[in-house]
């Protein structure tokens, strides 16, 4: 460096020490180029930042581009796999409901949510209805709308039906105008066919499955006429009321007061007299009747002066798929398809022709295999002819009536004040269809029937309901005892013929001494067994095999009686001294211990 450059950085002396310092030209100049440097850095960033930003907006505008692009793209994809996605859903419903409906059709798969399940049927009668293998068909003259429409239970009744083909390809159900059929009512002429009438039909076949034709070749049709009113249980109150005050039972008042089935079932529903529905249990019943391999007809003997207090009776066999039917046995000969005939308690005296047509009836041509009910009366005249007839069977019925002294046998009616017998001394005999672990057994005013021999020759007889030992006979006339001991409420008397391949027939009589053991109030009451107890009898006399199934028509819970006269007598005891005296120990021990506390 030259000296020039260098004077200004010459060490100046200055006391005793040596100590170095710029000049004011050199440090004014370091300050300007100092300023200078600053200057050009604080103009370079700005610079460089605008240019960075203009950058990155240019680079910001790019990636935003480049960012929607693949968003728009994204969207697209999920749109199309939603679209797919919808489309595999409604392909895959449409193909569910098509083989559901295919299922369902075949196998009914069902939920009744209705209340008290009025669109279900019993497990009892579904089993059964799988079980037929016989073709039938059920004809409802009128178009399915329409019967629908009647009323709730119409379309309850339809719904059974269509159940019923679901679960049974051999049962259909075909829906009959009539206004457009006119023809069909000439081929049911013996039906007195009307609109909304509902018929079971089904080809005649015998035990070996051969087709029976009638006359004219043609294959001969079994027919159930189903009623409009058997579609509905009534409540007890007015079939109490339907028979204590007009002797009528509920579906014959509402006959006798609309005039016509038809108008009577729709009327049903608003006039709150039905309990519920029982297309099921009618449906069943004839599905019973029509498929039965070896039918039963039972034939009423009428003209007389029968008790006409049986209409349940005839109702408790033709829901159990017997065929009834009536004769009178004036004018007219036992058809010969009759299995039982019915004598109801006659209050004259049979002809000496007439005795000969129940004798000839029961001996068949020496077969025998034929039966016989015989109800007894209190208020009968004098029958020396049917007397005879009994006789040869060693049956005889007495006079006055049974009235057991043991209380708790003996009830009073709180309706009517009637005397009620209950027997629970029952033969093993023809009990065979029975579930109740218990049978009590109803009747009153019994006549005593007496066994002239147990067993004579082909013939026997034997007790089937008893009273106890504390029973008496009481003659009517005086009202004093007759005879004490046990008492015959109903017997058994038998004929047999031996056939040569060691089996032996039968022909048989059930005699009672009293027809309200048969009567509607007995048999309609549940806290009776001789619903199911009488109708196991005529089902052990006649030899009938039952499906599995019992049909009981509408039946009454409420009890026809209040307590028997043991019960009063204990009530009493307990009322009137067990109460009083326990509630005296009871205040007089709290007493005593509070005092001594």
């Amino acid at each position: 460096m030259s000296n020039k450059n260098n004077e200004n950085l010459e060490p100046q002396k200055e006391g005793a020490g040596e100590e170095y310092v710029t000049s004011t030209d050199s440090a004014k100049l370091l300050s300007d180029v100092l300023a200078d440097e600053k200057k050009e850095a604080e103009d370079t960033p700005a610079a460089e930042q605008e240019a960075a930003d203009k950058a990155e907006e240019e680079s910001g505008k790019s990636a935003k581009g480049k960012k929607k692009s693949k968003h728009e793209m994204k969207k697209l994809k999920h749109g199309m796999l939603s679209g797919v996605y919808i489309v595999v859903f409604i392909a895959v419903i449409v193909l569910v409901n098509v083989i559901c409906g295919i299922l369902f059709d075949k196998y009914p798969i069902t939920f009744d949510l209705t209340k008290n399940s009025i669109y279900s049927i019993s497990k009892e009668s579904e089993e059964y209805v799988k079980s037929v293998d016989t073709e039938v068909t059920f004809k409802v003259f009128a178009t399915e709308d329409s019967f629908s429409a009647i009323n709730d239970y119409s379309k309850q009744a339809d719904e059974v039906l269509q159940n019923y083909r679901k679960y049974n390809n051999k049962i259909s159900v075909e829906y009959i105008d009539l206004d457009s059929n006119p023809d069909v009512v000439s081929d049911y002429s013996d039906q007195n066919l009307a609109a909304y009438d509902i018929i079971a039909e089904s080809t005649s076949k015998d035990k070996n499955g051969n087709i029976i034709k009638d006359d004219n070749g043609d294959p001969l049709k079994r027919i159930r006429k189903i009623s409009l009113l058997e579609l509905v249980n009534f409540t007890d109150d007015f079939e109490t009321q339907a028979q204590q005050t007009y002797g009528l039972s509920a579906s014959d008042y509402l006959l006798q007061y609309f005039g016509t089935e038809a108008t009577a079932f729709a009327n049903v529903g608003s006039a709150g007299v039905v309990e519920s529905s029982n297309a099921d249990q009618a449906f069943v019943s004839a599905l019973m009747a029509v498929t039965d391999p070896d039918p039963v007809t039972v034939t009423f003997l009428t003209g007389r002066n029968e008790s006409d207090d049986l209409s349940y009776f005839q109702t408790l066999l033709e829901a159990n798929g017997y065929t009834v039917n009536s004769v009178d046995i004036r004018t007219e000969d036992i058809p010969e398809d009759t299995d039982l005939c019915v004598l109801a308690a006659p209050q004259t005296d049979y002809l000496d022709t007439e005795i000969q047509k129940i004798s000839d009836f029961l001996d068949n041509d020496g077969k025998l295999k034929k039966n016989m009910i015989y109800m007894a009366s209190a208020q009968q005249a004098s029958t020396p002819n049917l007397d005879e007839f009994l006789a040869e069977y060693y049956i005889e019925i007495g006079d006055g009536i049974i009235f057991d002294n043991d209380q708790q046998h003996t009830y009073q009616n709180s309706m009517t004040g009637e005397i009620l017998s209950m027997a629970d001394d029952i033969n093993d005999g023809f009990t065979q269809d029975i579930s109740s672990d218990t049978i009590q057994i109803a009747s009153s005013y019994s006549r005593p029937i007496k066994i002239l021999a147990e067993e004579k020759g082909k013939h026997s007889a034997t007790a089937y309901v008893s009273s106890t030992d504390s029973a008496s006979v009481m003659d009517t006339s005086t009202g004093k005892a007759a005879e004490n001991g046990k008492q015959i409420y109903a017997a058994l008397a038998s004929k047999a013929v031996f056939n040569d391949d060691g089996t032996t027939d039968y022909s048989n009589i059930f005699v009672c001494g009293s027809y309200t053991m048969f009567s509607d109030t007995y048999l309609m009451y549940e806290q009776f067994q001789n619903r199911e107890y009488l109708l196991s009898v005529v089902n052990g006399m006649t030899g009938k095999t039952t499906s599995g199934i019992t049909i009981e028509p509408k039946v009454i819970t409420g009890n026809i009686f209040d307590v028997d006269a043991a019960a009063v007598k204990r009530l009493k005891i307990i009322f009137i001294g067990v109460i009083p005296v326990a509630t005296l120990v009871i205040g007089l021990t709290i007493w005593l211990r509070r005092k001594n506390r």
